[in-house]
């Protein structure tokens, strides 16, 4: 029976999702409640013969349960138990090819999340095309979510399941493996339903499948059956609820976030803050005693307090590290406080006398150079002995983190061998003192880069195959870093799934602010490359950051809490770069941070940690507290508080925003037309913007200008500012490696794979993709770019950032201009820190000169890092002799193409110039013989690409003419030129149809939907627009003579029919329409002047479709 299914797309997560076993194929049993769903587990040893993995849950009232055969394609996919039907849509045109691959047999690929090391490989090689893998499964009544994992290029794909079908994902690149989800709910068994993975590929489109999985899921009122019936009266609540409260800010409430769901802080600086004189406050003015800050934390609804360890923070003469000095005597005094304030305490042991993160996990000073099996002892003994003061001290000790950000290694071991070792130690030392001291202590593991595909998955399977004893697997998770939300409580939910283990964020932080407060940079800064902003830098936008998190953890079967980073790390004495007295107060700063420790780094601390040596000084992070400069608490200081109850604030608008954008001269196609605004609840809408055409008018080549625009919003008119960087003509090309690299741009050569084209938004200057380089082995390579030159004076440079290269390296930027050499030396330091070397005052003394420039690099194995966005610039004429004579002055451009002088037509090297009789060439927007031309800065002729000068956009065809008049299509997008020669965008009507082309890029729509002034359409495969009835996936709609999708009630041809709010037609179905019931029968048509039986009823129906029985 097919009965009542429903389904909806989840968020992609852009991370692998941990498998459930290898070689076989996936069973998922329907739980009767949510604790039968928690308790699934994998049951390989019963399974390991067959195609078939079990997710062990209790048995439904049937026994019945869903198999997706060979769902880890680890049989043959052309074999008799394949499992699957392949299908392409045309095979001839396409050239498809897939096949069964064995990841191993390429060395260089990363294997899916779960480690197999067999899938199906294909390729587009003829033309685009669609590729479906399928098979028919049996569903048993429940809520499922289907998941299925892919890495490719050129191409997207998603999860059909009956009518309902995932979003779509983009595939990305090489060793990008990504995952599409769905999830689903029926509440009858379904037979026979079919499930389908289905890839959209373009020509040379290339991909791999793996992990076709499914798991049960828990429904909306969290349990795992759907026949749980609703509230009879929702008016009438079934328990007492929390009401809103009032406050400066808007929190929604998040329902899981009650009872003994950790809302904690950690505030390991405290005791040195308060040293340097630092003072806090209460919401009334109060200065607040240290106790009473504790307490100020708790009544804001802070139940738990982390602390971090260090094992010696000192130097050979008593001098402190700082960040805290936070030796065990610091987390005993922070550990009372929390106490007494009625807080539990979470200690994190780091295993080093200082920070030990991913880039740095070195051994404290005692334990150097001992061997794995020393480190053990001293593990085992330090934590129990540290363990047992806090606990001898009364601090109410809950959790104990078995070192930080482990993701590289612990206590100075790197391999898994070693590190599993101390892991072990740790956890076993904890576990030894709980039970001596009879209390119950959870033991967390802390790991952090959740977006990076398959590395939590593998970090718990290692866990597991070496048996290291542990309750929690921890998270980092900085909203700027680490991905999306979906994808973090994808990569949780697998682990606490797959291994029974519970789940939390371990720290997260986010800015109010870009100022900085003591005078030391700050982590987060304005224009700072790569880190993604994608919450207000505000209050506001710091509440809605952390409440996300807390949703997103609370969510999780066996998520238990999150920790907020350092929300009282504020300056010593606040700091003021247009103060008369700034140089004074950061010179007291400096010596405050060293003889306290309340800056991240003393300056002591060189010898031991290699980033301080260099980088020491305050806090990092005054902008990410709950404190304001002076101690006074900001709204969010009561976050957790608003989370469990929400607030009444209202829903107001808190910014209208356009991203910074960077142009070339002469090029405004970039330039944002339509503003972001954000709400104070998160979400956002966008808006047409009108800039300012005196501010426009500013603009006279290169330089940073600030252009003013104005929006509409809810009736209100405001104003949004643009901050537009011009640059002059870049004449490198794809000089930032968005575009796969060709013999026409850059070479790369190296000695082994070291250097690689990447996306990798955590190593890019702007943009998706750089130049990264990294192995094991010495590194050297150089990349290299030629192109031609007219005589001028030039700026070569770039950005390059990494680490690990010691003080032998070579990085050398360079360029070759007619038998001279030119030379400018770089280096790396650290992670996102970039350098800019940049070689001025290039000569080109002639036109047409070949010239070859790049960078080189040698380095010692280890070192990693990346290049981005070079630039060779003019910077001005050439005013001396040579071989030609000097070129004259560029003309200003008019504004309207004239009449040019007399000229002739000259061919050099394959480009088309125009010379006139004074020997100058056109440059520019220019009309010769009644047509129009563009002419780069070069003189060389432009055609078959569209220009945008002045704000206008032209595209110029085979024979360089301006085109008018006509569709265009460009790298697979279709623009529109109307008879003016100007793109056109909006809607345009073409011989009697018509289409959409975007308001800012002008791309026709094509099999997509638009919404404009709260109307959906629909463009087609062709992009015109669609009238009449749509099928589409099982999703009937309609659409008027006017385009609109129809809503509610509508009349079609003499019969009834009603749309849903998602526009799907009603089909057996009931639907009220001015009070009266209705029914849509299974062709979507109201029944009219007619009996018929539903679910074995009788109902009779007048001849205005009323029900009348």
């Amino acid at each position: 029976m097919n009965k009542k299914r429903w389904g909806k797309a989840l968020s992609v997560a852009l991370a692998a999702t941990m498998a459930f076993g290898q070689g076989i194929g996936v069973v998922a049993s329907a739980a009767e409640n949510t604790e039968e769903a928690k308790d699934a587990v994998i049951d390989i040893e019963d399974t390991a013969k067959t195609k078939d993995a079990v997710i062990d849950t209790e048995d439904t009232a049937d026994g019945e349960e869903v198999t997706i055969a060979n769902y880890d394609m680890s049989a043959d996919i052309w074999g008799d138990d394949a499992g699957w039907t392949v299908t392409v849509d045309d095979w001839d045109s396409t050239g498809a090819s897939i096949s069964s691959f064995v990841y191993s047999s390429d060395q260089w690929m990363d294997k899916p999340s779960d480690g197999s090391d067999n899938g199906v490989n294909y390729w587009f090689g003829n033309g685009a095309g669609v590729l479906t893998f399928s098979q028919e499964i049996d569903i048993p009544a429940g809520t499922y979510t289907f998941s299925s994992e892919a890495m490719g290029e050129k191409g997207s794909f998603y999860i059909v399941l009956e009518d309902e079908k995932s979003e779509a994902v983009s595939l990305s690149g090489y060793n990008n493996w990504l995952t599409g989800s769905l999830s689903f709910t029926t509440e009858e068994d379904i037979d026979d339903a079919r499930l389908s993975v289905v890839f959209d590929v373009e020509k040379e489109g290339w991909g791999y499948l793996n992990n076709v999985k499914v798991a049960v899921s828990t429904d909306d009122n969290g349990e795992g059956n759907t026949d749980t019936p609703e509230n009879p009266d929702p008016e009438e609540p079934s328990g007492e609820e929390t009401q809103p409260v009032d406050a400066e800010i808007y929190v929604e409430k998040v329902a899981g976030a009650n009872g003994d769901f950790i809302t904690g802080v950690d505030v390991s600086s405290y005791i040195a803050e308060k040293n340097s004189g630092v003072k806090f406050y209460d919401y009334d003015g109060n200065e607040l005693d240290d106790q009473g800050f504790f307490n100020f934390l708790a009544e804001g609804g802070v139940n738990y307090v982390r602390v971090r360890v260090w094992n010696d923070p000192k130097d050979e003469n008593g001098n402190w590290y700082g960040g805290g000095n936070c030796d065990i005597e610091t987390a005993k005094q922070i550990g009372i406080l929390a106490t007494n304030a009625g807080m539990k305490v979470l200690v994190d042991f780091h295993y080093s006398d200082f920070w030990a993160d991913p880039g740095k996990q070195t051994a404290p000073k005692e334990w150097a150079g001992k061997d794995v099996d020393d480190k053990m002892l001293h593990v085992s003994k330090w934590t129990e002995i540290q363990l047992s003061k806090l606990l001898d001290a009364g601090v109410n000790v809950g959790m104990v983190q078995i070192g930080n950000e482990t993701n590289n290694g612990i206590a100075g071991e790197k391999s898994w061998d070693g590190m599993a070792t101390i892991f072990s130690a740790g956890c076993n030392a904890v576990r030894s003192v709980s039970q001596r001291y009879e209390k119950d202590i959870l033991i967390a593991v802390h790991f952090t880069n959740p977006e990076k595909s398959g590395r939590y998955a593998d970090y718990a399977s290692k866990l597991d195959a070496y048996g290291v004893d542990y309750d929690v697997f921890a998270s980092s998770y900085y909203p700027y870093w680490h991905g999306t939300l979906d994808n973090l409580k994808s990569v949780l939910s697998n682990i606490a799934e797959t291994y029974g283990k519970k789940v939390m964020v371990a720290e997260t932080s986010y800015l109010t602010t870009f100022k900085d407060g003591d005078g030391h940079g700050n982590t987060e800064y304005e224009g700072k490359a790569g880190d993604a902003l994608n919450y207000e830098v505000s209050v506001q936008g710091q509440a809605n950051a952390v409440r996300d998190v807390v949703n997103t953890v609370a969510g999780i079967d066996g998520g238990i809490g999150v920790f907020y980073w350092e929300p009282a790390w504020i300056p010593v004495q606040v700091y003021n770069a247009e103060d008369e007295n700034a140089a004074e107060i950061l010179a007291q700063n400096k010596q405050i941070w060293d003889e306290y420790g309340s800056g991240w780094a003393s300056s002591f601390a060189g010898n031991y940690d290699k980033d301080a040596k260099d980088w020491y000084g305050g806090s990092a992070v005054d902008n990410e507290a709950w404190f304001d400069f002076t101690g006074h608490p900001l709204a969010t200081a009561k976050i957790y508080s608003y989370i469990r109850t929400g607030t009444t604030a209202p829903v107001t608008v808190t910014s209208v925003t356009v991203p910074d954008t960077i142009i070339e001269v002469d090029d405004a196609s970039n330039v944002p037309m339509v503003a972001t605004v954000t709400y104070s609840d998160g979400h956002t809408i966008e808006v047409p913007v009108t800039w300012n055409v005196e501010d426009e008018l500013k603009i006279k080549g290169p330089g940073t200008y600030e252009i003013r625009g104005t929006v509409v919003v809810d009736g209100e008119e405001m104003e949004v500012v643009l901050k537009l960087t011009v640059n002059p003509h870049n004449y490198v090309n794809n000089p930032g490696f968005e575009n796969e690299l060709t013999t026409y741009d850059w070479i790369v050569r190296s000695a082994n794979p070291c250097v690689s084209r990447k996306n990798d938004l955590s190593n890019v200057h702007s943009g998706d993709y750089c130049l990264h380089f990294w192995d094991n082995k010495e590194i050297e390579f150089d990349v290299t770019q030629t192109v031609v030159l007219n005589k001028g004076t030039y700026t070569f440079g770039t950005f390059l950032q990494g680490g690990d290269a010691g003080t032998t390296s070579k990085f050398q930027l360079y360029f070759f201009n007619s038998g001279e050499a030119l030379y400018a030396d770089t280096g790396v330091t650290s992670w996102q820190n970039w350098d800019n070397p940049e070689i001025k005052n290039i000569v080109v003394k002639a036109d047409n000169m070949k010239v070859t420039f790049g960078a080189i690099v040698k380095a010692p194995a280890g070192a990693w890092g990346s290049f981005d966005d070079f630039y060779l610039y003019r910077q001005e004429d050439y005013a001396g002799g040579g071989e030609t004579p000097e070129d004259p002055d560029e003309p200003e451009q008019p504004e309207e193409p004239v009449e040019p002088k007399k000229g002739e037509w000259k061919t050099k090297y394959g480009s088309k110039y125009y010379y006139y009789e004074d020997g100058t060439m056109a440059t520019g927007l220019t009309e010769i013989e009644g047509k129009l031309y563009y002419f780069k800065d070069n003189g060389h002729m432009l055609y078959q690409n569209k220009v945008t000068v002045d704000g206008k956009t032209y595209y110029f065809g085979k024979d360089g003419a301006s085109v008018s008049n006509v569709l265009v299509t460009q790298y697979h997008k279709t623009y529109h030129f109307g008879d003016d020669g100007l793109m056109n965008t909006g809607f345009v009507n073409l011989d009697g149809d018509t289409y959409f082309f975007n308001e800012t890029t002008g791309v026709m729509a094509v099999d997509k939907y638009v919404e404009r002034d709260g109307n959906k359409y629909y463009f087609d495969k062709e992009g015109k627009m669609y009238k009449g009835f749509l099928d589409k996936w099982k999703h009937t709609e309609y659409y008027d003579q006017e385009g609109h999708a129809s809503r509610g009630f509508v009349m079609i041809d003499g019969d009834g029919y009603f749309f849903g709010t998602n526009d799907n037609m009603y089909r057996n179905k009931w639907f009220t329409v001015d009070g009266q019931k209705h029914y849509a029968k299974s062709d979507g048509k109201m029944a009219v002047s007619e009996t018929l039986t539903i679910y074995f009823h009788k109902y009779t129906f007048d001849e205005n479709g009323i029900l009348i029985n």
